[in-house]
C-alpha cells in the first residue's frame, strides 16, 4: 500500500503543514518519536533550502507499507527550478552558506536520513532525496547484486485527492516485472481502473507481459479503463519483454545519448484494443528502464542531464517529473535500473 502527498512550498506557512503531515505518515507507519522527529527536522530543512535559495519548490511525501515480512519506506522529494548548486559537496558540508543561515540545512539531511542522494546543475534546479526504513527492514539481506532497484513518482491532478495513475512491481532473483496504469480520466473512478490493473500483477506475477494486459484488459471491462503497460527486464537473458494498450510511454537507456523506446498498442485497456503483442528488446548492462503516463510530456528524457543516470531511481524519476510535468494531469514516473 503506497500513499503520496504533494505540498507546494511558496510562503514560510506551508513548512508547518509540511512537517506535520510528515511526521503524521512516520508515526502512522510505525517511528518512534525520535525517528518521527528526525523525519520532521529533514521536512524543516528541505522546505527552508526550498524558500532561501530558490523562493518556492515543492515536497513529494511518499509512504509505502508493506506486509509483515517486507521493506516499508517514508520517502521525500524537495525538488526546485532555482539557481541550483555550483558546488554540491560543499553544500553538503555542515557550516557552509549561501544564505544566512548557519548552513546546516542539506549537511542535517544527510545526518537524519538513512538514504539521501542529491542532484544539481547550475541555474536548471536541485533535488533531494531522504528515504527513511522500518527498523524491522535493517535486519534484512541487503540487495543482490542483479536486483533492479525501483524508484517512482506518483502525484495526483492538482485539485484531486487521489491520483488516477497507480504502478506495481515484482522481482524474482532473475526477473523485474514493472506495470504502470493511467485510468481514464481523473479522481477515484480512474484510480480504481489503475489499481485493478496493479492487482491483477500481484495475482499473477508469472505470466507474461503480453498475458497479463490481456488479462488486465478483460479485468477492468466493469471499469472506467485505463492506459496500461507491462515490461519485464529478465536479467540472466539481459532482455526486455514488453506489452502496452494506450499512451504509457517506455524507453531503455543504455548511456549518454542511446535510448531505444517501446511500442504499444492503440486503444484502452477495458474497451477496445489493437491485437495485442509482446517485443523483445536487448537489456544492456547498467540500462535504465524508464515509464511513465501521459502527465509527463513525450519528449521526457534524462540524456540532457548530466550525471543524472549515476542517482538513485527515485531521484530521477523525481527530477523527470519537475522538469516534464504537463501540469494538468495525474503523473507517474517509474525507474528501474542496477541495485
Amino acid at each position: 500500500m503506497s500513499e503520496s502527498v504533494r505540498i507546494q512550498i511558496n510562503e514560510r506557512s506551508q513548512t508547518a503543514e509540511a512537517r506535520r503531515v510528515a511526521r503524521g505518515m512516520a508515526t502512522a507507519m510505525g517511528f518512534d518519536e525520535t525517528r518521527a522527529e528526525q523525519v520532521a527536522i529533514v521536512v524543516t530543512e528541505a522546505c527552508t533550502n526550498l524558500l532561501k535559495h530558490a523562493g518556492s519548490g515543492e515536497l513529494l511525501i511518499r509512504s509505502t507499507v508493506a506486509d509483515a515480512a517486507a521493506e516499508s519506506n517514508l520517502e521525500l522529494l524537495a525538488l526546485d527550478k532555482g539557481p541550483g548548486m555550483l558546488n554540491l559537496d560543499q553544500c553538503l558540508r555542515d557550516g557552509f552558506s549561501t544564505g544566512s543561515s548557519g548552513g546546516e540545512g542539506l549537511g542535517a539531511i544527510l545526518r537524519l536520513s538513512d538514504v539521501t542522494d542529491f542532484y544539481s546543475e547550475a541555474g536548471q534546479g536541485a533535488a533531494v532525496l531522504a528515504r527513511w526504513s522500518t527498523a524491522k527492514a535493517k535486519t534484512m539481506a541487503p540487495r543482490t547484486a542483479t536486483e533492479l532497484h525501483i524508484g517512482a513518482v506518483n502525484v495526483s491532478k492538482p485539485g484531486q485527492e487521489v491520483c488516477g495513475d497507480s504502478w506495481g512491481a515484482e522481482q524474482t532473483e532473475d526477473e523485474a516485472t514493472i506495470l504502470v496504469a493511467d485510468g481514464l480520466g481523473h479522481g477515484m473512478e480512474a484510480k480504481t481502473a489503475s489499481m485493478e490493473a496493479v492487482r491483477i500483477l500481484h495475482l499473477a506475477p508469472k505470466l507474461s507481459p503480453g498475458a497479463l494486459v490481456e488479462r488486465v484488459h478483460q479485468a477492468l471491462r466493469s471499469t472506467r479503463g485505463a492506459a496500461v503497460a507491462v515490461a519485464r527486464v529478465d536479467r540472466a537473458r539481459s532482455t526486455v519483454t514488453f506489452s502496452g494498450i494506450g499512451n504509457i510511454s517506455a524507453h531503455i537507456y543504455a548511456g549518454p545519448g542511446s535510448s531505444q523506446s517501446l511500442v504499444s498498442a492503440y486503444g484502452t485497456a477495458g474497451f477496445q484494443a489493437q491485437r495485442l503483442r509482446e517485443f523483445k528488446y536487448a537489456w544492456p548492462e547498467n540500462g535504465i528502464l524508464v515509464m511513465f503516463s501521459d502527465g509527463l510530456g513525450s519528449h521526457a528524457g534524462f540524456n540532457a542531464h548530466a550525471g543524472l543516470a549515476l542517482r538513485d531511481p527515485a531521484l530521477i524519476a523525481g527530477v523527470l517529473y519537475r522538469d516534464f510535468t504537463r501540469g494538468n494531469d495525474d503523473a507517474t514516473a517509474v525507474v528501474a535500473k542496477a541495485a
